[in-house]
């Protein structure tokens, strides 16, 4: 049966034969992480003349390797059943650039989905204006809105105007022998053969820490600055939804979201069934040795125990426990439902806090306000978070001489229906604006949006 966006109002239940074809259709890694602990992501460049022979490559690729939606659910049930590996995981994102130079005219490529209705921008003008065409422009356009450092300073691989990234193949897998080895042959069959230019080569692992006994085997995943990563997420299929029920019972926050969040109809596809979503990739170094240095100068000049200034500057204690809650880490499991207005004045969190900053629970929303002017509006800026840390391994030496300052970090990467109104607009208007939050605000712990 077509999906319509439009009268989806949340997650939908992935065993529902009703959305069998579109799960089939659709990508894994969208509406939930692949979860492999290993990751290789190839970044290329297409040889403008093997086009129809890189057109072939992306085809047989699709059918042998892309692991689709509804794989990814039977997967998750077979893991859940009987501790069955899920194999390699592979991914295919085409830039704007990549669809031109496979062809495809400038009305088929997609566009963002402008679901506040916002009337969109005459012309690039630094006053903010919307725009539905940021794919279409690349990130190299919108330096001077995300506050980049110019296109020739970036990373080896991504710097030439004249070379732009076509495509991003991504492929994981939980044994890193056995993702070495597809990643192998898929270099061999592209790179040798002359169809693509390989820009860069980016290695993830997933870093875990056990915290307490609760944590599992392995641990929970955290990234180099020792934080647990991954909280908070929108949640698009029911299964999500009901283990996150099973920990919070909903009072003050529900993550869950409409496939709208993420989803664009693809107009290359099938009608109702054919479904894509807009890729965000950054790499974003971590400085741990800086942070550490500067958390322990906190806790000195503050008189603060060392976890509650670090605390402070994110938000939440390394074992991810949200400093707004308790005076100290050790809950289990992690609580997620929580808000910001029992703490109007940022007498617990500060305003600058990164999750209070990326993620205000609401906190924005006020009618006649300098923000959100809905609980939609804001909820409506929420980002599917899909990164893997680099660079590993986690290093936790008391010394902090002897900690990374550079060299590790984050593969950062997003899925949102519309670049501008979510990645862009939290980079912009809430992380790089030293006046968000505004203390008393306003907010609202109604759960029933």
């Amino acid at each position: 049966m077509p999906l319509d966006l439009r009268q989806n109002r949340g997650p939908i239940d992935e065993m529902d034969a009703t959305f069998r074809d579109v799960l089939e259709d659709l990508q894994g890694n969208i509406l939930e992480g692949h979860g492999r602990f290993h990751a290789v992501h190839f970044f290329v460049h297409f040889n403008l003349n093997r086009i129809e022979e890189i057109k072939d490559w992306i085809s047989r690729f699709a059918r042998r390797q892309v692991t689709s939606a509804w794989a990814q659910v039977e997967q998750a049930i077979a893991y859940r059943g009987q501790g069955t590996d899920a194999g390699v995981f592979g991914h295919f994102a085409l830039s704007a650039e990549g669809y031109r130079a496979l062809g495809f005219p400038e009305d088929r490529i997609p566009r963002g989905a402008n679901l506040r209705s916002r009337p969109e921008a005459s012309s690039p003008n630094p006053n903010g204006d919307y725009s539905r065409e940021v794919f279409l422009d690349g990130m190299a356009s919108r330096q001077g809105f995300l506050l980049d450092v110019p296109q020739a300073d970036w990373q080896s691989g991504f710097n030439d105007p004249h070379k732009p990234v076509h495509a991003m193949i991504l492929l994981a897998a939980d044994d890193p022998a056995e993702m070495a080895a597809i990643a192998r042959t898929v270099a061999s069959e592209l790179v040798p053969a002359g169809l693509v230019e390989m820009l860069a080569v980016e290695q993830g692992v997933n870093l875990k820490k056990k915290f307490g006994p609760k944590d599992g085997p392995d641990g929970v995943s955290v990234e180099h600055f020792g934080y647990v990563d991954g909280r908070s997420q929108p949640l698009f299929l029911r299964r999500q939804a009901d283990q996150e029920d099973r920990h919070t019972g909903g009072s003050f926050w529900d993550p869950r979201a409409a496939l709208s969040l993420v989803l664009v109809p693809d107009s290359n596809g099938t009608p109702g069934t054919s479904f894509g979503s807009f890729l965000v990739f950054r790499k974003l170094e971590q400085n741990v040795r800086g942070f550490k240095n500067a958390e322990r100068q906190v806790a000195a000049e503050l008189n603060l125990p060392l976890e509650l200034a670090g605390a402070m500057a994110v938000g939440r204690y390394e074992d991810g426990t949200p400093i707004v809650l308790q005076a100290g880490d050790g809950a289990r499991p992690i609580p997620n439902d929580f808000n910001y207005d029992c703490d109007p004045e940022a007498q617990k969190c500060p305003l600058h806090a990164h999750i209070r900053k990326t993620n205000p629970r609401l906190e924005s929303v006020k009618f006649g306000g300098p923000f959100a002017q809905s609980i939609e509006e804001e909820l409506g800026h929420r980002i599917a978070r899909r990164g893997i840390p680099y660079g590993g391994p986690l290093s936790e030496a008391d010394d902090t001489s002897e900690l990374p300052s550079r060299g590790v970090g984050l593969l950062f990467f997003c899925y949102q229906s519309d670049i501008w109104e979510q990645f862009e607009f939290m980079q912009r208007f809430w992380a790089n604006n030293p006046l968000f939050v505004e203390p008393g605000l306003g907010g609202s712990a109604n759960p029933n949006y």
